[in-house]
């Protein structure tokens, strides 16, 4: 509602009206404020893939069979240019350091909420 507005009819529902104080009109500009800051939305996290240039799918895939397998950069090189994709071993190391934590992190069991799982012991 517009000041004008509410000068033309009156006061608010619930005696709110503007004859106030200025501290009370400070406090619900700085209501209003906060309210818009907790309604802004989470900007979305940028991804650990982000900038380079093979996609997501073939970066894991080829971390995966390094570090599954056990094969080596040239290896794994190799296998990658079977299905037609024309990677540099180096590439694939600089995954293999840029993605192994993250992957590790993924893979790592989570820990339950209390309450979570019930243990029945026979008595």
């Amino acid at each position: 509602m517009s000041f004008a507005h509410r000068q033309e009819t009156g006061p608010l529902p619930g005696g709110d009206n503007l004859e106030g104080s200025v501290a009370s009109t400070e406090s619900k500009i700085r209501q209003a404020w906060l309210m818009r800051r907790r309604c802004r939305r989470v900007p979305a996290l940028r991804s650990s893939f982000a900038g380079f240039r093979f996609p997501p799918d073939v970066i894991t895939l080829a971390v995966r069979w390094y570090l599954r397998y056990g094969l080596s950069y040239r290896d794994v090189e190799e296998l990658l240019a079977e299905r037609g994709i024309t990677v540099d071993h180096v590439s694939i190391f600089r995954w293999v350091q840029r993605f192994t934590p993250l992957l590790a992190e993924a893979a790592r069991p989570r820990r339950h909420r209390v309450g979570d799982r019930w243990w029945v012991d026979e008595t």
